[in-house]
């Protein structure tokens, strides 16, 4: 199970001193524990870790940009968070992947936002965790007004 892998690494990276690693991790594993709280109990699924992987990275791009050009060292220790987070999700899909799902989910033969929100909404589940969802608005956008 993910969650699993994810402690028994952070316990790596604390006993061997990756202090970036084991803060990293830190922060899944705490949001991880939250959620479970939340649910009286119950143990987190891979999805729902998937969650926590894929809020934690957003939240660390979001310190990369805001400290882009004022903290270059707080800028650099949030990327390498990033990078350290990416093992855990599935293989990434490319823009050009999205696509194809976006073109096979397109059923309607006109392009207003009521067909770009009932494409998404088919689209997000299935791409959980392997494609970056800030992204997939303007792909749909897109892909509208080349139709």
């Amino acid at each position: 199970m993910l969650k699993d892998q994810i402690r028994q690494e952070f316990n790596q990276a604390r006993k061997q001193k990756d202090n970036l690693k084991k803060a990293a991790l830190e922060a899944v594993l705490a949001a991880i524990l939250l959620k479970e709280k939340t649910q009286a109990g119950k143990t987190a699924t891979d999805d729902e870790i998937l969650d926590c992987l894929t809020k934690e990275i957003k939240a660390q791009k979001e310190i990369v940009e805001m400290y882009k050009g004022k903290d270059q060292a707080k800028s650099l220790e949030a990327q390498g968070k990033v990078d350290i987070l990416y093992k855990y999700l599935p293989k990434q899909l490319s823009d050009d992947e999205v696509l194809e799902m976006i073109k096979e989910l397109d059923i309607y033969e006109d392009a207003s936002n009521r067909t770009k929100g009932m494409i998404i909404k088919n689209l997000v589940p299935k791409i959980k965790g392997r494609f970056d969802n800030s992204r997939v608005s303007l792909l749909v956008d897109n892909y509208l007004k080349n139709k």
